[in-house]
């Protein structure tokens, strides 16, 4: 008798080693976040990884042969823990009315605010948030109301690895920060925009 329950004991506690060691090695669910512009009804989305493309140069090839009336493009990044989309602003024959200040244009290794003032990238938290929520109310950032760009500015032959780099370090700051804010990414192959004087 008393073996029986042994065996029916050493049974009930293997079963549980072997549940517990499947929910160990359950996968983790990623966390999935998306960066979105506005898409109208008439328009269909195109997914491109950023893993398949090999430059930023693809990138702005794709923004300027895919016709934005129809459809807007979406960038995903994935990494170990999360999914990250991305929709760029695309410029559909449309005019947008917005203060030089609005957009902050960010290098690899620099972060370019109100045309001229630049910073390191290092900078990145302070100037995220000064753009987003501008605490102090500088007058060389958007006030808190107003319409937000982040403009990824970078020399189109940079790798994605490098692209990917970038965006994650925005993405991960703007987390960090802990504020629910909308802006909108450009990736630019303008160039900081110079304000005229007449």
């Amino acid at each position: 008798m008393k073996k029986s329950i042994s065996f029916v004991l050493l049974c009930f506690f293997l079963m549980n080693c072997v549940d517990s060691k499947k929910e160990k090695n359950l996968p983790k669910e990623k966390t999935v976040q998306s960066f979105l512009t506005f898409q109208t009804k008439k328009q269909t989305s195109i997914e491109t990884n950023m893993d398949s493309l090999k430059n930023f140069g693809e990138v702005l090839k794709m923004i300027d042969t895919t016709d934005c009336s129809t459809k807007t493009l979406l960038f995903t990044i994935e990494t170990a823990e999360n999914n990250y989309t991305i929709q760029p602003l695309q410029f559909c024959g449309d005019i947008y009315d917005y203060k030089l200040r609005q957009i902050i244009y960010f290098d690899t290794d620099s972060i370019t605010v109100n045309e001229q003032l630049k910073y390191p990238i290092t900078a990145i938290h302070s100037v995220l948030k000064n753009h987003l929520i501008n605490p102090l109310n500088d007058e060389d950032y958007p006030s808190k109301e107003a319409t937000k760009f982040i403009s990824i500015h970078v020399d189109s032959s940079k790798s994605i690895k490098e692209i990917k780099k970038l965006l994650l370090n925005i993405i991960s700051t703007f987390n960090s920060l802990k504020i629910n804010q909308n802006f909108s990414f450009i990736f630019d192959k303008y160039g900081i925009i110079q304000e005229v004087t007449e």
